[in-house]
């Protein structure tokens, strides 16, 4: 399991808001663990975090994270105060009525409630279709009384995110949101930090950190530093649906379970020799893996270094989840551990010059 000061690290960096943007904070908070380990990273001009250890040896490895969550921006104030919000990512509509939220504010955090009726004034018919359509038809009330008292808070465009924070479930298993994918990066930043701290040989290879920003909004920061680190060999972390919960999700996505140990991804885009020194690296730690097949290009940023410049041969190692997109998701901290030391055995074990074309 994870120790003390890693736990800690990972509560931290969770409860930082970071929706798509606006991800900086936690960024931050990356880069003071690393320098800690003796890691210097630095930001580009899109906001990227990066970080490189043995810079100069002939063979690039990225390792990459996206760093932001799916949350919101403020697009209107009403004359009563209230607030209307428009999804910033993938947010699923029906999650939100009832929860809270945390709004960037212009002196700070600003909470407010996404409103929901009382069902005494709704008829049978509005009963039925209480969750709503779209993130827009439910006001945020943060108890102001005018448009004016609203205004003097918070900013049209300002970021917001469900407020809803970490919660330890039964045994090793927790919920938050955000998870996804501040889990990945945690995991990318704990992997260099060990690898930096605790090496078990000197390093082939040069490793770059990348903690990527807007992958919820097109891939865009994982596009920008592939084309700027290069990189031979990209390896992305995400988190990958759990399929325990609802059995019929099997048919699509293959039977993933929370504890089953890290998702490697199986299909076209994933380069085959690649895939497999993972897999030899798992078995030699005696760490389980679970198969994920995609057919076509998935939404992450494996796809992104495939296709920047002469391409980089690409793994995707997922962290099993459950409720994606939703406020409420939990991942195994079992799982986490098992992938941290999978990539630091993996990384560590490359030569300088892994051959990973096809064979004639």
């Amino acid at each position: 399991m994870l120790d003390k000061k890693s736990l800690a690290f990972l509560k931290a960096l969770v409860a930082c808001p970071a929706p798509s943007g606006f991800e900086q904070d936690g960024q931050r908070l990356m880069a003071r663990h690393l320098k800690a380990a003796g890691v210097e990273s630095a930001f580009d001009v899109h906001g990227n975090l990066h970080a490189v250890l043995n810079e100069g040896a002939p063979t690039k490895v990225m390792l990459e994270a996206h760093c932001d969550e799916i949350g919101f921006l403020v697009s209107y104030i009403d004359e009563r105060g209230l607030l209307y919000l428009i999804a910033n990512g993938g947010v699923t509509p029906q999650t939100v009525a009832g929860e809270r939220v945390v709004i960037q504010g212009r002196n700070g955090p600003v909470n407010g409630v996404f409103g929901v009726r009382p069902p005494h004034l709704m008829s049978a018919a509005e009963r039925d279709n209480v969750a709503p359509k779209e993130v827009s038809d439910v006001p945020v009330d943060i108890g102001a009384c005018s448009k004016e008292e609203a205004e003097a808070l918070v900013a049209l465009g300002a970021p917001a995110v469900v407020d809803a924070g970490w919660r330890p479930l039964a045994g090793s298993r927790v919920s938050c949101r955000g998870l996804d994918n501040r889990i990945g990066a945690f995991i990318v930043t704990e992997v260099m930090r060990r690898l930096a701290e605790e090496p078990l040989a000197p390093l082939n290879v040069a490793l770059h950190l990348v903690g990527s920003v807007q992958e919820e909004l097109g891939l865009i920061g994982g596009q920008t530093t592939s084309y700027l680190v290069n990189p031979d060999i990209g390896i992305c972390l995400d988190v990958g649906f759990a399929t325990d919960v609802n059995p019929s999700d099997r048919r699509k996505m293959g039977d993933v379970r929370l504890g089953g140990g890290p998702i490697v991804g199986t299909g076209p885009l994933y380069n085959p020799r690649l895939r497999q020194m993972l897999l030899d690296s798992a078995k030699l730690e005696d760490i389980p893996v679970q198969p994920q097949v995609r057919a076509r290009a998935a939404g992450n940023n494996a796809y992104s270094m495939r296709l920047q410049r002469g391409g980089a041969a690409v793994a995707l190692v997922s962290i099993p989840l459950r409720y994606m997109h939703s406020p409420v998701e939990v991942v195994d901290l079992e799982d986490v551990e098992r992938i941290i030391r999978l990539l630091c055995a993996f990384i560590g074990s490359l030569p300088a010059n892994p051959d990973l074309t096809p064979a004639l």
